[in-house]
């Protein structure tokens, strides 16, 4: 049986994960918001050196991995894989039906069409997604719209999980932090925020861990303010491999922490294709 727990600013269902809010809603009303910035980014004087230190250290990486002209290129990404999840509790507040659901999906790299494919288990060949900001489910290729929460929460991290190690550059706030070693490896640490460094609900936060020998993101933590604002996680990033000149992972996990490989879910992607934009 699963036992829930709290950890400081955490929530952890053991196999559990980020839907979990949605069962604790009353249990974590009192949390404060996710903070994942340090007192070294917050001090306005050393802000532009350490964003300056920043794009130098993001830009190596993401030269190494294509280039981000290269991500800029392509105007959408299809996806092929299967979802493995580790809490029957967690994915039935999500519209996932199988342990191992294996999909198909198509999004363009603005987040604004996400179209998804059930391949296997209950709903095989019916659609979900997300058009105009509206989502949607499809049977025999007829688009119901209505607002669906689950939905919506489980297609756009889907998304941003795959897209962040590029799409983070656009961050308005991009600051370096320091060194750290992990696992007996050595990483450039960054701070990025999609508003003002100081945590609130408008905004999210995020670090990124650069290996300083591959140059690759390989750990990514996270908040989700439409999810919840107390909530924070992290991703893990393994099995890159070329594709169409970008460096992309095959594997995507999804845990509480960096240390932490006991996985709320994991992506295995069998195929990645990006699409090139028109005329």
């Amino acid at each position: 049986m699963n036992k829930l727990r709290f950890s400081g600013k955490r929530f952890k269902n053991q196999g559990g994960g980020f839907f979990l809010l949605l069962i604790s809603m009353i249990l974590t009303m009192g949390c404060s918001t996710a903070d994942l910035s340090s007192d070294k980014v917050k001090h306005p004087e050393t802000q532009p050196t350490l964003r300056e230190k920043a794009i130098e250290v993001l830009e190596k990486s993401l030269n190494t991995r294509g280039g981000y002209s290269t991500y800029k290129s392509y105007n959408s990404v299809r996806l092929k894989g299967t979802d493995l999840w580790h809490s029957s509790l967690v994915r039935f507040f999500t519209p996932v039906t199988e342990q191992e659901q294996k999909f198909e999906v198509v999004f363009s790299t603005s987040g604004r069409e996400i179209n998804y494919l059930f391949l296997n288990g209950k709903r095989k060949g019916q659609y979900i997604g997300i058009e105009k900001g509206k989502t949607y489910r499809a049977i025999n290729q007829e688009k119901k719209f209505a607002d669906s929460s689950k939905i919506r929460l489980y297609l756009e991290p889907l998304i941003h999980y795959f897209q962040w190690p590029y799409k983070l550059y656009e961050s308005p706030i991009l600051l370096y932090v320091g060194e750290e070693i992990i696992a007996n490896e050595s990483y450039h640490i960054l701070f990025a925020s999609s508003g003002g460094v100081a945590a609130s609900v408008e905004h999210d936060q995020y670090v990124i861990y650069i290996n300083q020998k591959t140059h690759y993101v390989d750990y990514l933590d996270f908040t989700l303010r439409s999810l919840f604002e107390s909530y924070k996680g992290t991703l893990h990033y393994r099995d890159l491999r070329n594709v169409q000149g970008l460096m992309v992972p095959f594997f995507i996990g999804v845990s509480d922490e960096v240390e932490d490989k006991d996985y709320v879910h994991e992506f295995y992607f069998s195929e990645i294709q990006f699409i090139s934009k028109g005329p």
